[in-house]
């Protein structure tokens, strides 16, 4: 404008309102000269027009086009509020003889205030394969349950058997496993099961370890299942991945362990103490040779010797496979096993550990030192811990 102002060859044409104090009210007065941009005071020579032209269309105009639109929602803003105020009782007055579930909502609301407006939206699916395969017409309401596939506008609900034949989708499954270290017995195991579950189904079959049974129980229709006697020292959890599913299985893996070491399982599968005692007077019911050999091995010469066969026989309590070899106040106890604490051997190998238990000549038996070699490091800890209590429980007591 400010390049084009001083030639009278130019013209600025003027359409509709314009604001007080801007430059187009300005030179609507026309003014001999106008400011720049920059500050300078120039000759206004340009010609200078107005003409009314609107954008805004009246009532009739209005109406005309929401009746032809049929909207649910009229909302009326950018208008001098006498005039909306006009309209909108307009408004009302046309649409009140119709029904009121057909009226619609027509509002005015004032400057920042939140309009929030509900749309119902219809959507239609084609029911397709073996869903639609049936005799008679479904009824309005009828649940039906299968899969909503929707792709490039089109939906289309199948069940999960046709999927692949509609669609390129298929229908996938996790299967879990999971081996839970268990050491107790299959009875116990049992009780514990039919305590917590109903319906606990059960099956055998030969080829276990040591020639006894396979077992296998099957919880809510055999969604899960746990089977004992195929590895030692492991249980099996097996299932579907589903939610119910993995409920389930969280309890099993949680009640394995607790058949471990709870009360109720140590009383069913606890045996009498084995500890020898020295006889008294009172065992008149036993020959008095026995009575005289079992004082001679409680003497002196011979408690090392009974300490460690009593370790011994802890340790045999503990694992099948315990090969003892004897030598003086020493002993050496090679353990062989198939499982173990944090590293377990492959299919059909074994885990060997050797305890070694030495009495120093002075100390009586009152003392022992035991060392443990074996790959795993958590078994051979716990081995050196047994060990060492139960060569300390069976020590002499010092007055």
């Amino acid at each position: 404008f400010d390049r084009w102002a001083t030639d009278p060859k130019n013209g600025v044409l003027i359409a509709g309102y314009a604001v007080e104090n801007t430059l187009a009210k300005e030179i609507m007065n026309q003014p001999k000269e106008v400011v720049t941009l920059d500050g300078r005071r120039q000759p206004l020579n340009c010609l200078v027009d107005y003409v009314s032209f609107s954008a805004h269309v009246d009532f009739m105009e209005n109406r005309n086009f929401i009746s032809k639109v049929d909207p649910k929602h009229i909302i009326l803003v950018h208008g001098q509020k006498d005039e909306m105020g006009r309209l909108k009782s307009a408004l009302m007055l046309q649409y009140k003889k119709l029904p009121e579930n057909k009226r619609p909502t027509i509002t005015m609301p004032p400057n920042l205030q939140e309009v929030k407006l509900k749309f119902t939206r219809r959507r239609s699916a084609k029911v397709m394969g073996s869903l639609a395969d049936r005799e008679q017409e479904p009824q309005e309401g009828e649940a039906v349950r299968g899969i909503l596939v929707t792709q490039a506008q089109s939906t289309k609900i199948v069940s999960p058997e046709d999927l692949s034949t509609y669609t390129q989708l298929r229908v996938g499954s996790v299967s879990s496993k999971l081996h839970v270290p268990f050491a107790g017995q299959v009875t116990t195991l049992r009780l514990f099961l039919n305590e917590m579950f109903s319906g606990v189904t059960e099956t055998e079959e030969e080829g276990g370890i040591d020639g006894a049974n396979i077992t296998t129980f099957g919880l809510h229709e055999d969604q899960v299942k746990v089977t004992t006697g195929k590895t030692r020292g492991v249980a099996t959890a097996s299932w579907d991945a589903s939610p119910a599913g993995d409920i389930l299985a969280d309890a099993v893996v949680a009640l394995l362990m607790h058949a471990q070491s709870s009360i109720a399982s140590i009383r069913l599968t606890s045996k009498p103490c084995g500890h020898r005692r020295k006889k008294t007077s009172e065992d008149n019911d036993e020959p008095a040779s026995k009575k005289q050999k079992e004082e001679e091995e409680e003497s002196t010469g011979n408690i090392v010797e009974s300490r460690l066969r009593l370790i011994h026989n802890t340790l045999l309590e503990q694992f099948d496979n315990v090969e003892a070899t004897y030598e003086g106040g020493t002993a050496s106890f090679e353990i062989q096993t198939d499982t173990g604490l944090e590293k377990y051997p492959a299919d059909g190998g074994i885990l060997t550990c050797t305890v070694k238990v030495e009495f120093e000549d002075d100390s009586n038996g009152a003392e022992a030192k035991v060392t443990v070699e074996c790959e795993d490091a958590t078994l051979a800890a716990n081995l050196q811990e047994c060990v060492k209590n139960v060569a300390l429980s069976s020590a002499p007591i010092k007055l």
